[in-house]
């Protein structure tokens, strides 16, 4: 099995979380969560937090100020200065 890097993790737990990851993807992804705490504590966080923000409406934006926000979080995950 080919190394699975924490890029490659926080490029596709999305489809994880979501349930909708292919099964060589899971097994990929889980065995990253074996050896990287950084990413356990991601996706635990996330797992925790993403229910209260989609179940509150005090979270909805416009749509045209969405991309902005997740351009600039996706540009610092990926460490590129925006």
């Amino acid at each position: 099995m080919e190394m699975f890097s924490c890029a490659d993790f926080l490029s596709e737990f999305g489809d994880y979380l979501d349930g909708c990851a292919s099964p060589d993807l899971k097994a990929c992804i889980k065995e990253h969560l074996r050896e990287c705490k950084s990413c356990r504590v991601i996706i635990d966080s996330t797992s925790k937090t993403n229910p209260i923000v989609t179940e509150s409406e005090a979270f909805d934006l416009p749509a045209d100020q969405i991309e902005p926000i997740v351009l600039g979080v996706m540009a610092r995950i990926r460490g590129v200065k925006h």
